[in-house]
């Protein structure tokens, strides 16, 4: 069986990232420069999902997601 693959907006060691590797431990992770990048990804099969952020703990509301 292919493991299965979670991208996110970020490199490795990021909040999303640890995100991900906690609520998806057994998902590889696949980091992506922008959030358009990672939403490509999962489009055309490189992921299986996104760990999406809704919320910054530095600037707040993630204007690019809304």
């Amino acid at each position: 069986m292919t493991k299965q693959i979670v991208a996110f907006q970020g490199v490795l060691g990021a909040y999303s990232h640890m995100a991900a590797q906690a609520t998806l431990p057994d998902f590889d992770v696949l980091p992506c420069g922008s959030f358009s990048e990672m939403m490509a990804r999962v489009r055309n099969g490189d992921a299986q999902m996104a760990m999406v952020p809704v919320e910054n703990s530095t600037a707040g509301r993630v204007a690019d997601i809304h």
